[in-house]
């Protein structure tokens, strides 16, 4: 709520980068914190307002930064939206709490430092970027993170202690990442019908008139995906009587009858479209109430029973996962809406793990961010070509992007 009152949205962005192969799910979700504060302003662009040029003071492990890390990390906020790359520190303090952190000049007073020279390459490449600032990120997917139901949610004695609400926020919009595909990330508040696809991970809280716009979005035409731990209480904290998922119970077709919390380590296996898949944390008993079943537990004492559900409303779809499944199913259920939605992404052929595509538009030109998290080369096609902005040279086909690199492509808008 208090972003209605600012006027542009910023933040401080510290990941724990740790040089290797994990790097490629903390670039996914830094992203979505981009993406998140894009939105905070309706889309308008953010600040980065603090970053290290390489190690901090008080994270758990002071690892520097590895080379081609601060330009990739610094142009990956660029990339979702920012018009800003700040940094704390410029001089490093000489005293206190804040000697030892990171700073653009270090205590040896001049600029002959790798941390200096890698500031300076990003600030040239930078100026070489004016044409993005105000452009933006046309998104069709959305992604619904409410602050008020995280409160509800992580306050909830049961299911199990922690439920890992922000965690499975960043499971959900990681395959979208991996894949290229633009996504806000906005609360309850917002309008939906300019999106394909709504995905809601765990609405636990439901406040009133919200069901009524997710229906009006279905049968608009959009494709609506909603999870287990939806649908329990009002925007009292009291528990909606007639059963679960609540005011969502004719929209999804289904009745949740009860949840099944498992200890750390144990899994379930789930079946959807030929493949069987791995569920963990949270299982839900549901019974169909106008849905139909497309994908089904495989173990326990709900064998058989549906794991994933569709129903039309309209001209659209809802539909509910009954479970907190894997990587996996992630990448392949919303692979597969991808494609079925015709979803736009910047690059037409699949991109290597660990590297995506992120575009910002102004409508005439777009710019396209290719942007390698790796700690070694990966190859990636090219096939709608352009003039890198990084080496003003034409580039398309396949090219090779160097490990922690990327590359900026400026091509015409598609329209």
């Amino acid at each position: 709520r208090l972003s209605e009152a600012l006027d542009v949205a910023s933040w401080d962005n510290y990941p724990l980068w740790r040089g290797d192969e994990s790097d490629a799910r903390l670039a996914a979700e830094t992203a979505m914190v981009h993406d998140l504060n894009r939105c905070l302003k309706d889309g308008r662009p953010f600040m980065l307002m603090e970053s290290s040029p390489s190690a901090t003071n008080w994270q758990p492990v002071a690892k520097l930064r590895r080379p081609g890390g601060h330009l990739l990390y610094s142009l990956q906020a660029v990339a979702h939206g920012s018009d800003t790359v700040q940094y704390f520190q410029y001089r490093k303090s000489r005293g206190s709490s804040e000697k030892l952190h990171g700073a653009v000049i270090d205590h040896v007073g001049h600029e002959h430092t790798r941390v200096f020279r890698e500031v300076a390459e990003t600030g040239d490449l930078l100026a070489r970027l004016d044409a993005l600032v105000g452009t933006s990120r046309p998104a069709q997917v959305a992604l619904v993170y409410d602050v008020e139901n995280r409160w509800a949610l992580e306050a909830a004695q049961g299911f199990k202690r922690d439920k890992q609400y922000v965690q499975t926020l960043y499971d959900h919009y990681r395959p979208f990442w991996q894949m290229g595909v633009t996504v806000d990330v906005i609360d309850t508040t917002k309008e939906l019908s300019s999106y394909k696809l709504v995905v809601v991970p765990m609405l636990y809280l439901i406040r009133p008139g919200l069901a009524g716009k997710l229906t009006a979005f279905v049968r608009g035409g959009g494709t609506l995906v909603v999870t287990y731990a939806s649908g329990y209480v009002d925007e009292h904290d009291l528990c909606f009587l007639g059963g679960f998922p609540g005011p969502l119970k004719e929209l999804l077709g289904i009745w949740n009858e009860e949840i099944d919390a498992l200890h750390d380590g144990e899994t379930r296996k789930v079946s959807w479209n030929g493949r069987q898949y791995e569920a963990r944390d949270f299982c839900e008993r549901i019974h169909l109430e106008g849905a139909r079943q497309i994908g089904r537990f495989d173990e326990d004492f709900y064998v058989g029973q549906p794991a994933l559900t569709v129903c039309p409303t309209g001209s659209g779809r809802a539909y509910y996962v009954a479970a907190r499944l894997d990587d996996d199913f992630q990448d392949d259920f919303f692979g597969w809406l991808a494609e079925s939605l015709d979803l736009r992404r910047p690059l037409t052929r699949p991109l290597p793990a660990g590297c995506t595509a992120q575009v910002r538009s102004d409508g005439e030109n777009e710019y396209v961010f290719i942007m390698n998290f790796m700690p070694y080369p990966v190859k990636v096609d090219v096939a709608e070509g352009g003039t890198s902005l990084v080496s003003q040279t034409r580039r398309q086909g396949r090219i090779e992007l160097p490990e922690r690199s990327l590359e900026i492509i400026c091509r015409p808008a598609d329209g």
